[in-house]
């Protein structure tokens, strides 16, 4: 749940930050938008906010390479 967010929004900003056009960026824009809003509503409900933090505890958990 907030790997794929956190992906998504990092991808955005990405793109948005590499764009040539101005058209490029308000193509961009709406979609980070939403995914920064989804990030947000995912991690105030209570579902959201175990997953989270189960997801770091599996994270602490895993092995380094």
């Amino acid at each position: 749940m907030s790997d794929h967010t956190e992906t998504r929004i990092h991808q955005l900003c990405s793109e948005a930050l590499a764009a040539k056009t101005k058209a490029d960026v308000e193509r961009i824009i709406p979609e980070l938008r939403a995914a920064l809003d989804e990030h947000i509503r995912l991690t105030k409900s209570p579902l959201g906010r175990g997953i989270a933090l189960l997801d770091g505890v599996l994270r602490e958990d895993s092995p380094k390479a």
